[in-house]
């Protein structure tokens, strides 16, 4: 669970030098030239033996120890520290090339792991250049995988740090840091993540809004809501001997299907769904007649339920919503593997609920088959999971400041849905006076056949980060993002995605080629608030269940 963008049109032609670490086909975005900074300071003299404190945070820097160049990577001075009361970070300076910004990464899941990349790959290179200082986090915790909340029980502070504290305070020790090795403290400040690293950057520019200049933000939505997706998604997609319902055959051939319904929908034959709210194609289409319910060629009826309540999403037994949509059309190949909610994220669930959200409120014996799907259940779980909620849209101060945030979202995305994000957006549309009013500070793409954060049935690379830096340091407002993918018949596509609502109109030709695609304004503007009750929007249009 992490991060992803890129730039315009001309990126291909002009200032998008591929950094080191990036492939030719890589959409990477060349940074805005700046003067290069020497340490100040030998790194092993950042190893202080005494605490320091920066802005009522206190940190402590357990080692600070040079490593050496790797392939096209720099030296840098690797330091190892925790901020009160035990968040763990790890801090990249590097010895040549350092150009004054500081980039901080999100964590993932419930945390308790210290990263070192951010997603897509593209934006990530960027940390291998050298012009940025680096800083990954531990979420204010340790844990024994990113599901993983055993360490909240009975620790309201780790909570809060987890909620919102331990970025912003990794944040302040690691630009003192900066300060302290480079003789200045770092001229811009940039932050990317996706999924909780996506909620970190939102509750970032929400309460601390003058830590960062650009942050990235992906796949973001309502925590305690998702994890009632994951819930639902369980309880729907599992026998009750805990066979999983969905198989790779099934969903295989549902997800052909569905290209094969929705593909032309958007104008564009490419085996891509750009938008999977048009698309509203039925499993029922695919249910085997009698006498063939283990037939190759179709789903038995408990698949086509499975499939039906995914799309569908939590609901009540009225059919209220109650969550921002379910599963997106396209999405379908993501039910089932490894990172199926139906594995793990079933327990992740149920350890957030009772470990972070209900401590001692729950039954001793209660497991992810207990939740129900009830209004009431919603209000006690949004009412508990408020102060992990990045959903505030009011940005006002951050856009005082003079910060720009950059949010994305994949459209196939396989755990979180994909009208979560939209919903916020317009949110933040109508507190800032409008798109045109939001558009100035706050920007959205959406990534078309991407899954959560990373990976898609059509897996696009885009240098988010790249884009948000021109954006802070030379005014250049991402109005066009190029993303490429290798496709399995071994071509590659570019594709230029354009700053939502902005659509995407094919001039015909080669659909693999940028130049067959031009921008076109949607009339009129969407509303694209959902009708659930967690919704923070004010335009709200109805949406019946599927």
């Amino acid at each position: 669970m992490l991060a992803l963008l890129s730039l315009a049109l001309t990126a291909a032609s002009a200032g998008a030098e591929a950094a080191p670490g990036a492939s030719a086909a890589t959409p990477l975005i060349s940074l805005t030239p700046r003067q290069t900074l020497a340490p100040k300071l030998a790194c092993e003299g950042l190893a202080r033996a005494t605490t320091q404190e920066s802005e009522g945070i206190h940190f402590r820097v357990m080692s600070a120890k040079v490593e050496q160049a790797q392939g096209e990577s720099p030296a840098f001075c690797m330091v190892r520290a925790y901020a009160a009361p035990q968040t763990d970070f790890e801090l990249r300076l590097p010895l040549t090339g350092y150009t004054g910004r500081y980039l901080q990464g999100g964590c993932g899941g419930l945390c308790g792991f210290i990263g070192d990349s951010i997603q897509p790959r593209c934006s990530s290179a960027h940390l291998h250049s050298g012009a940025f200082a680096v800083a990954f986090e531990n979420g204010g915790h340790h844990a024994a995988n990113l599901g993983d909340a055993t360490w909240a029980a009975g620790d309201p502070e780790l909570l809060a740090q987890f909620a919102y504290k331990a970025a912003h305070a990794v944040a302040v020790s690691s630009k003192t840091l900066i300060a302290q090795f480079y003789g200045q403290a770092p001229a811009f400040n940039y932050f990317a993540g996706c999924s909780d690293g996506g909620r970190e950057a939102l509750m970032e520019a929400q309460r601390y809004p003058k830590d960062f200049n650009g942050v990235v933000a992906g796949s973001s939505v309502s925590m305690p809501a998702a994890m009632r997706l994951f819930l639902w998604e369980a309880q729907k997609g599992l026998y009750p001997d805990g066979r999983a319902i969905l198989t790779p055959q099934s969903v295989q051939l549902l997800h052909a299907a569905v290209l094969k319904s929705c593909d032309k929908l958007d104008g564009i034959p490419d085996g891509q769904i750009d938008d999977p709210r048009q698309c509203h194609f039925d499993p029922a289409k695919l249910q085997c007649p009698a006498g063939k319910a283990n037939a190759p060629d179709c789903l038995n009826a408990a698949q086509v339920a499975a499939a039906t309540a995914y799309y569908r999403g939590p609901t009540d037994p009225n059919g209220q919503a109650l969550y921002p949509g379910g599963a997106p059309y396209g999405a379908e190949l993501g039910w089932v593997g490894p990172g199926a909610v139906t594995g793990s994220g079933k327990f992740a669930a149920q350890s957030f609920l009772q470990y972070i959200l209900f401590q001692g409120q729950l039954p001793s014996d209660f497991s992810w088959k207990d939740w129900r799907f009830t209004r009431e259940s919603l209000a006690r779980l949004l009412q508990a999971g408020a102060i992990y909620d990045a959903t505030d849209p009011d940005l006002g101060a951050f856009r005082s400041a003079g910060g720009k945030l950059l949010m994305w979202q994949g459209v196939a995305d396989n755990m979180g849905g994909d009208y979560g994000m939209l919903d916020y957006y317009q949110a933040v549309r109508d507190r800032a006076g409008g798109l045109s009013a939001a558009r100035q500070f706050a920007r959205m793409f959406l990534v078309p056949a991407g899954y959560h954060c990373a990976g898609g049935y059509i897996q696009y690379n885009e240098d988010f980060l790249g884009a948000v830096v021109k954006w802070v340091e030379a005014a250049n407002a991402p109005d066009t993002v190029m993303a490429s993918a290798k496709l399995d018949d071994g071509a590659v596509r570019n594709r230029p995605l354009y700053a939502y609502p902005t659509k995407t109109r094919y001039l015909g030709g080669d659909v693999n080629a940028a130049a067959s695609f031009a921008p076109v304004a949607p009339k009129p503007e969407p509303a694209d608030g959902f009708d659930w009750p967690g919704s923070k929007a004010a335009a709200k249009p109805l949406r019946a269940p599927l």
